[in-house]
């Protein structure tokens, strides 16, 4: 149903001596079109002063509401209170990454030499992590995502605010009805004809669907944010895995040296030997072979740091040729954690659960949008403008006449066959499902923590139980070189020790590895991973 209330002026015109006056109107004072000119001016400087003030207002809560957004410092209590449930809508505290960083020295510059080769000399995870976040596609792409929920959010705010609509046309028709007069044909019509008019519209009452609009447009931004602080996080893992594979490449290319060195160091003594005939030409071909063996292990060490660095800098998005450099080097710091605690934290912290949270809000939302679906809408309207009369005037000759007009429209539905009730009914399905799936997240994180822990404990007595093994690997290829010297221990005895040392050793740095893997992977399921100082896993 649909009734409008028009209250409508028009000039009154009355001819006196041939002349067209025009009484009770401010036409007296202004011609009509310097008049229509200063109504629509007024109009357009409204309009914007309202788009204007809204866009200022909205800001204010863009910078609020995303977590991750740097350079906050506007707060949210201008922001009008809206009449349903999501006004308590939660804010997260604003991320600031530098508090990530509280013991790093500042980002690298990203230095070159004379051919324009990136130089990453003498880094440390600090600096890998800040380039990641500075630099990576993903993270970029995130930041894109809230400034498409930005752009939501404003849409969905306009239905709310003032809108001004303006309108211009120009007519003709190919005959006009004419009269024969004293022998004349007299055209009783216009050809052409023009008319232009400017309207505001503002709305009086709404129906809660628009508010409940907005509302879900501003809880999907949130969870935009939310969604950029977990691709974030994201990166930090992912740049941490590949930091660390990167150094246990490196500790295992020093171990294949250390291997190719000794192998060379008994290569000498055998052939030594052999000069003295105190050992056989076959004991030669062994040191050989272990000799060429050792060259080819090292070689392919090589190659996996190698590999392991083209990991690390396409997660930074830097070219192939980057050269990469630390003195940083794998050591076991033992991780601080507490599951129980850790667990019951993380049900706020990770942004995953907060999405789902939203998720549940905006449920309620389309419940409180379904429900209000049939409410009456008033708006105020004002609408002025020029047109062409159909007809001549008493002076003879065709007027442009200017008018206005203002009233106020109302729209409501009086019945739906039921839509309403259906829409009712599926967004209280909706709301069952989003708190379903939110109950089954929770469960879900505690599993992922308790998991994690248990991965980090398992880890852990792996490196207890082989750093024993090291130290008794040393010992033992201490004895057995001083017997084989000696004569007591046979080339393959040395061998055996040689190899068990190494492969000791080699495990022992593995274990360091997959403990401060389980570490990093224990932070992103705390949801703590990017909110406090991370652990350094280097020395």
């Amino acid at each position: 149903m649909h009734r409008e209330n028009v209250f409508a002026g028009s000039p009154k015109t009355s001819a006196v001596g041939g002349k067209a006056l025009t009484t009770g109107s401010i036409y007296q004072y202004f011609s009509p079109p310097v008049l229509h000119t200063l109504i629509l001016t007024l109009l357009f400087c409204l309009a914007a002063v309202c788009q204007t003030a809204a866009a200022e207002g909205e800001g204010m809560v863009i910078a609020s509401e995303t977590p991750g957004f740097e350079g906050n410092t506007v707060s949210a209590t201008n922001e009008s209170k809206s009449p349903t449930a999501s006004d308590t809508d939660e804010i997260i505290p604003e991320f600031d990454p530098a508090d990530l960083w509280k013991d790093f020295s500042e980002p690298p510059v990203l230095k070159t030499d004379e051919n324009g080769r990136i130089l990453l000399h003498d880094v440390n995870i600090g600096d890998i992590l800040k380039i990641a976040l500075l630099r990576n596609r993903q993270v970029n792409a995130a930041a894109q995502r809230i400034d498409q929920a930005n752009g939501q959010v404003l849409q969905a705010r306009s239905l709310l605010g003032t809108r001004m609509t303006g309108n211009f046309s120009q007519t003709r028709v190919d005959d006009v009805a004419k009269s024969i007069s004293g022998g004349k044909t007299i055209d009783l019509g216009k050809r052409d004809s023009q008319t232009a008019y400017v309207e505001v519209t503002q709305p009086l009452f709404l129906s809660g669907k628009d508010q409940s609009t907005l509302n879900s447009a501003r809880l999907g931004r949130s969870i935009a944010g939310s969604g950029d602080f977990l691709t974030r996080q994201s990166i930090l893992l992912e740049t941490t895995l590949h930091w660390l594979s990167w150094l246990f490449a490196g500790e295992a290319e020093k171990v294949s040296e250390k291997n190719l060195e000794l192998a060379q160091a008994h290569h000498d003594l055998v052939k030594a030997r052999f000069q003295h005939k105190q050992v056989s030409q076959f004991e030669v071909l062994r040191a050989e072979v272990r000799l060429a063996q050792a060259r080819s292990d090292l070689r392919k060490q090589i190659n996996t740091r190698e590999l392991a660095c083209l990991d690390l800098l396409r997660i930074l998005d830097l070219p192939e040729d980057t050269e990469v450099t630390s003195g940083e080097r794998l050591k076991m710091i033992k991780a601080s954690i507490d599951p129980v605690r850790d667990a019951s934290e993380a049900i706020e912290l990770r942004e995953d659960l907060r999405m789902k949270r939203l998720e549940v809000k905006i449920a309620r939302e389309a419940i409180a949008s379904a429900r209000s679906e049939n409410q009456p809408v008033v708006s105020l309207f004002g609408q002025t403008g020029v047109q062409d009369p159909s007809s001549k005037s008493s002076m003879g000759n065709y007027e442009r006449k200017g008018y206005w007009r203002a009233g106020i429209v109302a729209n409501f539905t009086l019945s739906d066959g039921g839509m309403r009730k259906g829409r009712i009914k599926e967004a209280d399905s909706r709301l069952a499902l989003a708190e379903n799936a939110l109950h089954e997240n929770i469960e879900q994180a505690k599993i992922e923590i308790r998991k994690a822990s248990l991965n980090i404990e398992t880890a852990e007595e792996v490196v207890t139980s082989q750093r024993e093994a090291l130290k008794q690997a040393e010992e033992a290829l201490r004895l057995a070189g001083v017997r084989y010297k000696n004569g007591l221990f046979t080339q393959v005895e040395l061998f055996d020790a040689e190899n068990a040392y190494l492969l000791t050793r080699l495990q022992y740095l593995q274990a360091i590895h997959s403990y401060h893997q389980a570490v990093a992977s224990y932070h992103l399921a705390t949801g703590k991973l990017g909110r406090e100082i991370l652990v350094r896993a280097v020395n």
